[in-house]
């Protein structure tokens, strides 16, 4: 007798609402005709009439008469029954509102507070008298066109706080919980309240001094707790805003040292932007001063975290943000915001529903094949294609660049926010603000049911894109302790990916070297120190290395930032890469704490040496239009590989000119450059005289570069910058 396996029975497990009389249902297991016509369709808490449309995989479509997206309605499969979700109809014109002042529009005189929820009944504002609930007092908001509420409030109402409850037939809607409306703008934590602000109150924005052109930035990544958490910062309001408002911090607070941190660091350093990780308020307990996260798990976009303000309960953290960004600009530095518009840490269920899925429930998320989708690795991702949705994240985007005069951001799984929704708000921020610079990850963190913005998909639409092909290529792959990349090879590894990354990725994925992101670590992965420790040492475990395996991670440091530096594109430093910065080894450190990721600025002093050669070699590339040729146009006719000067046994070696052609007129007209991978001598005869030293091992001709002939000698692992007459 035969074994027989019993099929499982088919389930229906999601109803979505894509239109007023067209429903997406979706199965366990791909949906036979016969299951398709087992469908019921309730209306009113009646059978009604629908019609299949088609049924594929999983996936079967019907269209019924005309829905309203207030009103309850149920499909049902054997002992299943589901309430139909209103999801893509809400982006039908029907709900297109385009007007600027959704959220509060505070004056002295009155304050109106606007709202998107068109599958609600019935929506109130609370506002209270402080954040114990004391002195409610509520009123009703009226709906108007387009799914939107609104409710004018006289009186000056800057100190108050506010919050919604809002009801409807959806389960979703829990009318007894205060919610915060998305827009807030000084949430306080986890209270579900926010302060009514006074935007005109606080600092006024400070303008940068002379013209800043993206292709020309150098970029170095910060975290504000990291940067200044540690008492060797030398500042009294560790990992706070305020830390960064002072030019004059010294290593233990000792200016006898010589050390210089935080502000004072950046600005020694000599990079000209800054990168923020995510201050927009995020998953975490303000509360706890012992707290530690990354802030990767967005709850407010417009809101700062209280986290790294002096009092979490007020706007404290709204005036020390924007103080904060006006002391970068005060020094002429610009400062990008790290924003993480691909998910939330909003759920969908209890507690967890707060804010999005409180006004629209589930509108705002993505679902891929029924089911909510997840490719962010976080839990869900944003529906930036959804019409609304967009242009929250555009608003958003909008007043961060206005109000808090960030000159640019950098987008966290980009590769999540449709390819759309960038060019349009690239478009939009650009009529802001001309030389706003946007850039971000060209991937994802799993499956994903829309196109991903991958790399090569940016050309010619006015944002850049990291790298990660030549981070690998210098350094070995982050996600392999062991692999080891160009630098730890003698040259052997990644050859030709490192001279692609060179030549500003033009070969593959750029139209123009700027819309390269270059790089060798950021906050995620090992550090570069780190990786190079277990690449060069074979060991799983961190050890701090000694002798002479710390010198040839010195020296295969001091390269990989050489490669970096002398790039086209856009180099990118993380904190304390200049000075070896290391995590003893943890790969991902988001949940570390301080004693790993606080920065010790006794390290700097450790590793002078590597400061000053990452500062030198910043110097010289702001100094040397060469280094920095903005177009592809420009820069194939001026680059020229000359790898058959080394010698047969040195062949893994690069050398490169950049010649100015009489375009160029900012620092020198000829430029040569040598890498040397091996670790030792390799003689090398240029074919011609004339050139002189720039830099040449550590040593940086300022002043005079330092003739010679036709001959070098290059240093055991080390880069070197030759200049002539063209």
């Amino acid at each position: 007798m035969e074994n027989s396996i019993e099929k499982k029975p088919n389930r229906i497990f999601r109803a979505l609402m894509d239109s007023f009389d067209t429903i997406s249902i979706y199965f366990e297991s791909p949906v036979s005709h016969l299951e398709a016509s087992q469908i019921s369709f309730f209306k009113d808490h009646k059978i009604a009439d629908y019609t299949i449309k088609f049924v594929h995989d999983t996936k079967l479509v019907i269209t019924v008469d005309y829905m309203c997206v207030k009103n309850l309605y149920y499909v049902g499969f054997e002992h299943d029954r589901l309430i139909v979700i209103p999801h893509e109809v809400l982006d039908t014109r029907n709900f297109h509102y385009n007007a600027n002042d959704l959220g509060l529009t505070y004056s002295k005189s009155h304050s109106v507070f606007k709202v998107f929820a068109p599958t609600a009944l019935d929506i109130r504002l609370n506002l209270y008298d402080n954040l114990d609930g004391m002195g409610k007092k509520s009123f009703t908001l009226t709906e108007a066109e387009h799914g939107v509420w609104s409710v004018t409030i006289q009186g000056d109402l800057c100190g108050k706080y506010y919050a919604f409850n809002v009801y409807g037939r959806y389960p979703e809607f829990r009318g007894d919980i205060d919610v915060v409306d998305p827009y807030a703008k000084c949430v306080i934590d986890r209270t579900h309240k926010a302060m009514v602000i006074d935007e005109s109150k606080y600092t006024k924005n400070v303008p940068l001094q002379g013209e800043f052109r993206n292709e020309k930035s150098i970029v170095y990544e910060i975290s504000i707790r990291d940067i200044s958490k540690h008492s060797s910062s030398g500042c009294s309001n560790n990992g706070k805003y305020s830390a960064l408002n002072n030019d004059q911090t010294f290593l233990n607070n000792d200016p006898s040292t010589g050390i210089t941190t935080l502000m004072s660091h950046i600005k020694e350093l000599g990079v000209n932007t800054v990168q923020i990780m995510p201050v927009q308020e995020f998953d975490n307990n303000e509360a706890d001063p012992d707290f530690y996260a990354w802030g990767y798990m967005p709850r407010y976009f417009n809101s700062p975290d209280g986290c790294f303000a002096s009092n979490w309960k007020n706007d404290s953290k709204v005036s020390e943000l924007k103080n904060m960004v006006a002391a970068f600009h005060t020094n002429n530095i610009r400062v990008m915001l790290d924003v993480v518009y691909n998910h939330t840490a909003e759920g969908f269920y209890g507690e967890g529903v707060y804010s999005f899925n409180a006004f629209v429930p589930y509108y705002y998320y993505r679902f891929g094949n029924g089911y909510i989708s997840n490719g962010s690795g976080c839990g869900n991702e944003l529906r930036s294609e959804g019409y609304m949705v967009r242009k929250f994240i555009i608003d958003s985007l909008v007043f961060l660049t206005l109000f808090y005069d960030f000159d640019g951001f950098r987008f966290d799984l980009m590769g999540l926010i449709d390819l759309d929704t960038i060019v349009e708000m690239v478009n939009v921020l650009k009529m802001y603000k001309p030389d706003i610079f946007i850039y971000g990850e060209p991937w994802t963190g799993g499956l994903t049911p829309i196109q991903p913005t991958y790399k090569g998909m940016q050309k010619q639409k006015g944002f850049s894109v990291f790298n990660d092909d030549f981070r690998d290529a210098i350094k070995g792959a982050v996600f392999d302790h062991k692999e080891k990349g160009y630098i730890q090879t003698k040259g052997y590894n990644h050859h030709d990916r490192v001279i692609q990354g060179i030549l500003g990725s033009i070969n593959t994925f750029a139209s123009n070297p700027f819309e390269s992101l270059n790089y060798v670590e950021v906050h995620d992965n090992n550090t570069l120190f780190d990786k190079l420790y277990f690449s060069l040492s074979g060991h799983s475990h961190f050890e701090n290395p000694e002798g002479e395996l710390l010198d040839k991670i010195r020296g295969m440091h001091k390269l990989a930032g050489f490669i970096l530096l002398v790039s086209q594109g856009i180099p990118v430093l993380h904190l304390g890469q200049d000075f070896m910065r290391s995590k003893d080894g943890v790969e991902n450190s988001y949940n570390s704490g301080d004693k790993i990721n606080a920065i010790r600025w006794e390290r700097k002093k450790q590793f002078w040496d590597v400061f000053c050669y990452y500062k030198n070699l910043i110097e010289i590339r702001k100094n040397n239009q060469l280094l920095t040729i903005s177009h592809e146009v420009d820069l194939r006719p001026a680059i020229e590989f000359k790898n058959h000067l080394f010698p047969k046994d040195h062949s893994h070696a690069i050398a490169f000119t950049l010649d100015s052609k009489e375009k160029y007129y900012h620092g020198a007209k000829r430029i040569m450059i040598l890498i040397n991978p091996y670790l030792t001598h390799v003689k090398v005869d240029l074919l011609e005289e004339g050139w002189k030293k720039l830099l040449y091992a550590d040593h940086y001709f300022k002043e005079n570069a330092e003739p010679f002939g036709a001959h070098i000698d290059l240093p055991p692992l080390s880069g070197t910058i030759l200049v002539g007459d063209a």
